[in-house]
């Protein structure tokens, strides 16, 4: 008796064994190889780094550098707003990037999460106004989060900017030849990546120019302490300091306008905002950016000449009907891009910040008497460079800035400067060119009913986007008290003038 019940025990002991040893076997079996628990933080953060905007999109269509016509049918642009969106997902992917980068050893990656964060919620507030901050990302805890009011959104990410551009500067100081990999800008410089931090810190405080004299803020104490300090604070030196991506022809790497697209070469045609704005500037990059019309290529005996002539160029007039765009279109009578330049898979690069940007804000702080540094000189390096990225000759480069277009000073002076911006950011900068027209006015876009606004309706251009529509019912309370905090009325459109757009 005594032996079966051990022999028991030993069959029971065995069974018991063998089940554990299956569970441990299953346990492995659903690890799926193909579907790995950890990544390289190098991949997250390919994934991401912002892109770069392509040439003859929508975006900047809507900023009226160029618009749709064609044989049939004229796009409207896009000049009534839109709905924006919570970007939480990107801030997941940097909360994993960090913790990949801290089980790999490599704090670059997360000294740069703090660079997208900030610009995570930047590009989030300046878009629609109050976002929720210091509440976000805490799933089940705080399922429907608080707004935090602008004001203390943009100075959280300033702050967060500024630790991340003095923790890179000491990591490379105390790691001189590390590289990052997954950077399809620089290439792995850590430095370049400093330089961006800066120019994009002063991109941010150039855009609050109307809180320039909030103490809290701070706006040209920053701004002073970067210009100021270049050892600290280093930026873009020029133009191959550029964050910008060269479309190679290949697959996923052509560029928008291109020979696959044929319907694009009939129907995309400057727009006279644009060109006008060349035309009366007297300004080279018109022959290099746009082919003449028909009508002055028919009329004229050298073709030489007609290229060399500012009045063989227009452009298309946005307000007009689209009858009368396409009839004029097919006389002839508009200028096109240039074929040359532009009609292939490559281009001109994709540029995300750029050298230009950077000392247009410098010039514009001076100008506005935020530094001390000389406008006119940051002027002359931001026209200059632009000219330069378009393959201007440097005698013409010289002619412009010293005859043509001189630096002045005074309203006059700050309209030229904003003019010469929006002239630099030409189909390059993604939504840059829209945020310095909302926050100045200049230049001067044109409106009709024909294209979707009536100045006589009191129609008005954008100003913000509307917050997802999900929100309704998500987080309906604080939605509703963002509203009226903000506005002083649960209204939520794209004509409510946001804390940072307000005197």
């Amino acid at each position: 008796m005594k032996k079966i019940i051990i022999l028991k025990s030993v069959i029971f002991v065995f069974l018991l064994g063998t089940v554990y040893s299956c569970l441990d076997d299953f346990d492995e079996l659903r690890e799926n190889p193909n579907d790995p628990t950890s990544v390289p933080p190098s991949l997250i953060f390919t994934d991401l780094t912002p892109g770069a905007t392509a040439s003859f999109t929508g975006t900047y269509e809507d900023v009226q550098y160029h618009t749709w016509i064609a044989t049939d049918n004229t796009n409207v642009p896009n000049f009534t707003g839109g709905s924006g969106s919570f970007n939480y997902g990107t801030v997941r992917n940097i909360d994993k990037m960090n913790e990949e980068a801290e089980r790999a050893g490599t704090p670059e990656y997360i000294i740069l999460g703090k660079f997208f964060r900030a610009r995570v919620y930047l590009e989030m507030t300046r878009r629609m106004g109050d976002i929720p901050l210091t509440e976000s990302m805490q799933g089940v805890v705080i399922p429907q989060p608080k707004y935090d009011s602008q004001k203390s959104v943009y100075i959280q990410c300033l702050n967060w900017l500024d630790e991340a551009n003095n923790e890179l500067g000491a990591f490379i100081a105390a790691n001189p030849t590390t590289t990052i990999a997954g950077d399809v800008y620089f290439n792995g410089n850590l430095r370049q990546w400093q330089k961006v931090i800066n120019a994009y810190t002063l991109r941010i405080l150039t855009e609050m120019s109307k809180k320039a004299n909030d103490a809290d803020v701070n706006v040209k104490g920053r701004f002073a302490a970067i210009v100021n300090n270049p050892g600290k604070y280093p930026l873009l030196e020029g133009i191959s300091d550029n964050a910008e991506i060269e479309y190679s022809g290949e697959d996923g790497f052509k560029q928008s306008y291109q020979p696959e697209q044929a319907v694009r070469k009939d129907a995309v045609v400057y727009a006279s905002t644009y060109i006008d704005l060349l035309k009366n500037k007297q300004d080279p990059r018109l022959m290099i950016v746009a082919d003449p019309t028909q009508d002055a290529l028919d009329a004229g005996t050298d073709e030489a000449t007609v290229r060399a002539d500012f009045n063989s160029y227009e452009g298309a007039d946005i307000s007009a009907s689209g009858g009368e765009s396409s009839s004029r279109k097919l006389d002839g009578d508009f200028s096109f891009p240039n074929e040359e330049k532009y009609w292939n898979f490559v281009g001109q690069p994709g540029v995300w910040i750029s050298y230009w940007e950077q000392e247009f804000c410098i010039a514009e702080a001076a100008h506005r008497g935020w530094i001390t540094a000389s406008a006119a000189d940051h002027y002359n390096n931001a026209v200059a460079a632009s000219m330069e990225w378009y393959s201007v000759d440097a005698g013409d480069i010289s002619d412009y800035i010293t005859n043509k277009q001189p630096y002045i000073t005074g309203d006059a002076g700050l309209t030229r400067l904003l003019e010469q911006k929006y002239l630099a950011f030409a189909e390059n900068s993604g939504e840059e060119s829209f945020f310095s027209y909302r926050r100045t006015g200049v230049p001067t876009f044109i409106f009709s009913s024909f294209n979707g606004l009536d100045p006589n309706l009191g129609e008005k251009y954008p100003v913000r986007w509307t917050y997802p529509g999900s929100e309704e019912d998500d987080n309906n309370t604080n939605y509703r008290a963002a509203l009226q905090a903000q506005f002083g009325a649960e209204i939520d459109d794209n004509d409510q003038v946001i804390w940072l757009l307000k005197e």
